[in-house]
């Protein structure tokens, strides 16, 4: 009897400590578009910042290149200044938000007992796995819109959000990345609807 509770125990220390490992994302990203289902001829594009502050920002340069890269893969060519009649504008923040605790949809148990012919004792012992424990969490958001420039018509945007756990080990620029790929995924997207990508 020893012998199988010692098994049970290593199996659910095994488990917890799977749970236990360097948290990951919250969740996926979450994205959500919006358009008029007119198509959007790949041409040159200019990138700029929703916020004209940010223009000269070393950090919003280096999001612009990603950003950049996934409407290179689309065709759109990158241009600066005036040089296009398209204008990418590029909205990045982040916040810290506050996550309620979520009780884990199961939990694994196990119990035994050892019994002679004086009497017996037993015990029992369970614990939730996965759920979370709320608290602070990283929230993570891109925006986009193409706006065509003499008319200064929306024509397409875009919104992808992720959160994660701080000290997730999540790096900035892998969110930022994450983020860019999933909002260009299967572009222009659905009108309207909101899709989670891993």
């Amino acid at each position: 009897m020893k012998r199988i509770q010692l098994c049970i125990a290593a199996a659910l220390v095994t488990v917890i400590a799977a749970g236990c490992a360097t948290p990951g994302p919250v969740s996926g990203t979450e994205v959500t578009r919006f358009h008029r289902g007119d198509t959007i001829p790949a041409q040159a594009i200019n990138l700029e910042p929703a916020d004209a502050a940010d223009a000269e920002s070393l950090e919003f340069n280096t999001y612009k290149g990603i950003i950049a890269d996934e409407l290179g893969r689309l065709g759109y060519s990158r241009a600066e200044g005036d040089q296009a009649d398209l204008l990418a504008i590029i909205g990045v923040s982040e916040t810290i938000e506050i996550q309620e605790a979520k009780r884990s949809p199961f939990s694994i148990g196990f119990g035994g007992g050892s019994f002679g012919s004086s009497g017996g004792a037993g015990v029992s012992t369970s614990t939730n796995v996965g759920g979370s424990g709320g608290g602070e969490v990283v929230v993570t958001q891109l925006e986009v819109q193409l706006v065509s420039r003499e008319e200064r018509n929306v024509l397409w945007e875009g919104r992808a959000v992720r959160s994660t756990l701080p000290g997730s080990g999540e790096q900035p620029l892998a969110t930022m990345q994450r983020l860019a790929s999933a909002l260009f995924m299967d572009f222009p997207g659905k009108s309207g609807s909101t899709v989670e990508v891993e």
